[in-house]
C-alpha cells in the first residue's frame, strides 16, 4: 500500500468512537478522487434507469410541488456500472475501514446511487439485515452539505440498542408525524448530531445508527457503499 494511504488506515481511536457513537467522519480521504467520482456519477444516471422510490414512502417529505412525486431516484449496484467508479471494489481505504470495523471476513453487500429531492426523516437502514451482524454503510456525498442544507444528522449512541434506542425508535420512527405531539418539538429539533461535510469526506456508520437530514433542497446526490460480516463467517 502506497505510504500516503497507509497514513489512512483507521486508528484504534477511530475504532473506538465508531463502536462507542455508531459513525465516524474521515475528512479528505477521497478529496483528490472526486473529480472522475463525479463524472462516474452522473455517467451513471445519465445512461441507466432509475427507479422511483415510492413517493408516499413516509421517511421522504418534500414541501416542494415540483418533487413531491419524485421524493428519491435511486439505481442499485451503483459502482459496478462505471469504470469510474468500480475501482472503489478494490480500494485500500475502504478495505481497511472494513477490516477494522466489520473484520477481516467482511463482505461487501452491494452500493447504490441516489439523488435526492427531499428530506428523510429520521430511521434506522438494518431492514433485512441480521440483528447479531455487524453491518456498515460508507456515504459518499458530492455536494458540500450543512445543517440546513441536507447534511446527514446521526443520533449517537442510537444504534447500541436496549431502552434507550427502543424509546427513540418508538417515538421518532414510528410514526414521524406524531414527533411534534409527541415531544414538542418538529422532527428536525431532535437532539443529533450534523455532519457537516465537503466533497471528499468519508461517512461510515452503523445499519442501526439512527440518522436524517433535513432542508436539502434538490437534485443531492449520495451514492453508499455496505459492508457485512461474510454470510460463511
Amino acid at each position: 500500500m502506497p505510504e500516503a494511504l497507509r497514513q489512512l488506515e483507521l486508528t484504534p481511536q477511530h475504532v473506538a468512537w465508531f463502536e462507542t457513537f455508531g459513525y465516524l467522519v474521515l475528512r479528505g480521504w477521497f478529496a483528490d478522487d472526486m473529480p472522475r467520482i463525479r463524472e462516474g456519477f452522473e455517467e451513471v444516471f445519465d445512461r441507466e434507469e432509475a427507479q422511483l422510490l415510492d413517493p408516499d414512502n413516509e421517511y421522504h417529505r418534500t414541501d416542494d410541488p415540483e418533487f413531491q412525486r419524485e421524493t428519491r431516484w435511486i439505481i442499485p449496484a451503483f459502482v459496478d456500472r462505471s469504470e469510474k467508479l468500480e475501482w472503489l471494489r478494490r480500494d485500500p481505504r475502504l478495505d481497511a475501514v472494513a477490516r477494522a470495523l466489520v473484520g477481516n471476513g467482511y463482505g461487501y453487500a452491494e452500493s447504490d446511487g441516489n439523488l435526492f429531492n427531499c428530506n428523510v426523516y429520521w430511521h434506522m437502514d438494518a431492514y433485512g439485515a441480521a440483528a447479531d451482524a455487524k453491518h456498515i454503510k460508507a456515504f459518499f456525498y458530492l455536494d458540500p452539505l450543512g445543517h440546513d442544507s441536507g447534511a446527514l444528522r446521526v443520533i449517537p449512541g442510537s444504534h447500541l440498542g436496549g431502552p434507550y434506542t427502543a424509546a427513540l425508535f418508538r417515538q421518532l420512527v414510528k410514526d414521524p408525524e406524531q414527533i411534534p405531539d409527541l415531544l414538542g418539538v418538529g422532527i428536525d429539533g431532535i437532539p443529533s448530531v450534523t455532519l457537516e461535510l465537503e466533497p471528499g469526506d468519508l461517512i461510515v456508520t452503523n445499519f442501526r445508527t439512527l440518522h436524517a437530514s433535513f432542508q436539502g433542497g434538490a437534485r443531492r446526490r449520495l451514492f453508499t457503499m455496505n459492508y457485512r460480516v461474510a454470510e460463511s463467517a
